[in-house]
């Protein structure tokens, strides 16, 4: 484990259980260490820079993060140092989709996150019970010109019945894939890019390799980067194909699984 410097996690279900805001005191302490320690930590997530848990600021000590399913490398400070699009044609293909089976559609734009359609249904099922988030996402979903003054989309995110979801895209639509996030929520995002290629932007910047990189996530947008890492950790809840990309399976996001993997390896005491 001498030859770790580099641990990446995922967000949401990997480091903060879901409908939780922060990270527990466990990992604070164990974040600090790896600092202490020389070992960097990334947070690779399918979130958008400004829809980011607020608390987990305090624990970053690294200058970089990965957004947007690895379509963005900002500056710890939100500075967006490289950025990957969706094509025109895709969106508006989507759109078509989001129109014909009542999806809500919102598209994670470099800069915010903009609804093309359903922006209610979109805001109650992404942000339920955050009124300051909800307030930040831009509703353009009868001109629909976001595009035109911001630049297209990096990602995409659907809000809709996950069976009638699953059974319509089966995964993918088009070059896009389409990867279950929360109950009836889908992460839609460039087939070849993903977060381990926001994170081989970030390794060209820092030197950084993967053969050193011990990487933690919970779901299907992860399996890439739990993959190409030395070494890749999910849960015991997981779905059986995210261990399969996997080399260790720890305890579950809400008991510490994280902390007490990082532990299991000798990284933290």
């Amino acid at each position: 484990m001498e030859h770790i410097k580099l641990v990446i996690c995922d967000i949401d279900g990997t480091i903060i259980p879901k409908g939780c805001h922060d990270i527990s005191d466990n990992l604070k302490k164990a974040f600090k260490q790896l600092h202490e320690k020389g070992i960097d930590l990334l947070v690779a997530t399918g979130r958008h820079y400004n829809f980011t848990q607020t608390k987990l600021f305090e624990s970053l000590t690294n200058d970089y993060m990965i957004t947007i399913n690895g379509s963005c490398l900002n500056k710890i400070n939100g500075e967006v140092v490289h950025y990957f699009t969706i094509d025109e044609d895709t969106l508006w293909n989507v759109v078509k989709v989001c129109e014909t089976y009542d999806i809500g559609l919102g598209l994670k734009f470099k800069d915010n996150i903009v609804t093309y359609h359903n922006h209610e249904k979109y805001i109650e099922g992404y942000l339920p019970h955050n009124p300051e988030w909800r307030e930040k996402i831009v509703n353009d979903c009868e001109k629909r010109e976001y595009h035109l003054e911001h630049g297209l989309p990096c990602g995409i995110f659907f809000i809709g019945d996950e069976n009638v979801i699953e059974e319509l895209f089966h995964g993918r639509i088009g070059n896009l894939i389409v990867a279950r996030s929360i109950k009836d929520g889908f992460d839609v995002f460039i087939e070849d890019i993903n977060k381990s290629t926001g994170i081989d932007e970030y390794m060209k910047l820092t030197g950084h390799t993967w053969d050193e990189a011990i990487c933690f996530g919970d779901a299907g947008n992860d399996t890439a980067m739990l993959k190409k890492a030395k070494i890749g950790v999910t849960f015991e809840d997981a779905k059986d194909f995210v261990k399969e990309a996997c080399d260790y399976i720890t305890c579950p996001c809400e008991e510490d699984g994280v902390y007490k993997a990082l532990q299991h390896f000798g990284l933290v005491e």
